[in-house]
């Protein structure tokens, strides 16, 4: 959500986490390929990944030891979560409540329906907005557009072996060589994201815009001659039905992560900064 009566000042972000995602949204900010913004603080729970990567910006943000620290600096009024959905289970509700809007990558936290609801009413109550971007997918407008007419929707979420590595869902597949497709799992979106933190945000996000993560259906393949990362979305209803594909490459730093998904992010950042129409939002 959004409010889009927001005063139009610089927007002073807040980057929580330092890693790969984290340094692209800061080297956008920094580029001004976002305007109207500047990283004013970060935080990571690795210090020197944070401290590493304020010495990159100019002006260099100020380093924060603790989140505390962060949202104790007044001129912070977005918080960009780039970690994972563990780190909103632990902060998204202290950003809210300090009154500072949350622009979250980790969508698979949202897919807890009682933290969704908290998180919700939090904003609502101190007047700040949850902006979650659509990732490595494509259709989420329209999926929003005819969410109450929705009647199936499923995600099928094919990738190469090695981006699933370290997940809770590929454990048994940890050292096994897969020389064809071989599904992880297939079932409801809620469980997906547990099992496939780093790999299924798509399917939250998908969950969120659609039919909640109990109705939206999940099917996760390894799959050794992927191209790339593949999402295909199939949705049914009293409106019709539509098919999505999206043939992703691996970002070159972080093969669990789609390219898309980076670019997706700066460019809701962007959209939400800066003036101007909002096409597609």
């Amino acid at each position: 959500m959004m409010d889009q009566n927001r005063a139009k000042d610089r927007v002073g972000i807040g980057l929580l986490g330092c890693g790969t995602m984290g340094g692209e949204i800061a080297a956008a900010v920094a580029s001004q390929a976002v305007g109207n913004a500047g990283i004013v603080a970060v935080f990571d729970e690795y210090i020197d990944g944070a401290t590493r990567l304020a010495g990159t910006l100019q002006p260099a943000p100020v380093v924060c030891p603790t989140m505390a620290e962060l949202l104790a600096i007044p001129d912070v009024s977005l918080v960009v979560e780039c970690a994972s959905p563990a780190v909103i289970e632990a902060h998204g509700a202290t950003i809210l409540a300090a009154g500072r809007s949350l622009l979250t990558l980790s969508s698979g936290a949202l897919a807890d329906t009682a933290l969704f609801d908290r998180l919700t009413a939090l904003a609502a109550e101190n007047r700040c907005d949850i902006v979650v971007p659509s990732g490595a997918l494509g259709g989420i407008d329209a999926i929003r557009s005819v969410q109450r007419l929705l009647t199936e929707v499923t995600l099928t979420s094919t990738k190469p072996p090695v981006a699933f590595s370290g997940s809770p869902g590929f454990a048994a597949w940890e050292g096994v060589e897969i020389a064809e497709p071989v599904v992880l799992y297939e079932g409801p979106a809620r469980d997906a994201v547990k099992l496939f933190p780093a790999n299924v945000n798509v399917a939250a996000t998908l969950s969120l815009a659609g039919i909640g993560p109990d109705r939206t259906m999940v099917r996760v393949v390894a799959d050794p001659a992927s191209p790339g990362n593949v999402h295909e979305i199939e949705a049914r209803g009293e409106f019709g039905e539509f098919t999505f594909r999206m043939v992703n490459r691996p970002h070159v730093r972080n093969p669990r992560t789609s390219h898309l998904a980076v670019l997706s992010a700066i460019e809701t950042l962007r959209s939400y900064c800066e003036r101007g129409p909002r096409i597609g939002t």
